[in-house]
């Protein structure tokens, strides 16, 4: 009985594993895109206000922002250090237009998405020109952490003579 059970669970591993670690297809995320609740801006403000949303695409956090209480102004940190090593982070504001939520990056331009809220899972998805382009990211997590971006900074060797 023992070597069934180890032979199925070889042959089967995604049915074994614990539901935490399983991780939505995209064409199960687009299902979820399209059965969601459109979030309002009143909706957005209440998920995102002095909190760090996590954003994730396949099981990979992809960058984290922060919300400054109060504020529509955000700082963005991609979870992947730049060529340099460097971690990269931009400054920004967010705004509504429409069905979509616009962020505008003192660095990276402009980008807007729509939200949804599928049975307390929030997803979004990039609009370009008003249509939606089917990159679809979910919030992995939701902490109080602060992030700080110290875009320009940099630190010169002293003149030492």
């Amino acid at each position: 009985m023992l070597r069934i059970a180890l032979a199925l669970s070889l042959l089967a591993p995604a049915a074994f594993a614990p539901a935490a670690l399983a991780q939505d297809s995209n064409a199960t995320l687009a299902k979820k895109m399209s059965l969601g609740t459109l979030m309002t801006e009143e909706d957005f403000r209440a998920m995102t206000d002095g909190n760090t949303i996590t954003y994730n695409n396949q099981g990979v956090d992809l960058y984290r922002e922060y919300y400054r209480p109060g504020t529509n102004r955000i700082v963005i940190e991609w979870v992947t250090p730049g060529p340099d090593g460097q971690i990269n982070c931009d400054i920004g504001t967010w705004r509504a237009e429409a069905d979509t939520i616009c962020f505008d990056w003192n660095r990276s331009g402009s980008v807007c998405a729509v939200w949804v809220d599928y049975e307390g899972e929030y997803i979004s998805e990039l609009v370009i020109d008003g249509e939606r382009r089917g990159n679809i990211e979910r919030i992995s997590e939701i902490t109080q952490t602060p992030l700080y971006c110290e875009v320009g900074l940099v630190s010169l060797p002293s003149a030492a003579g």
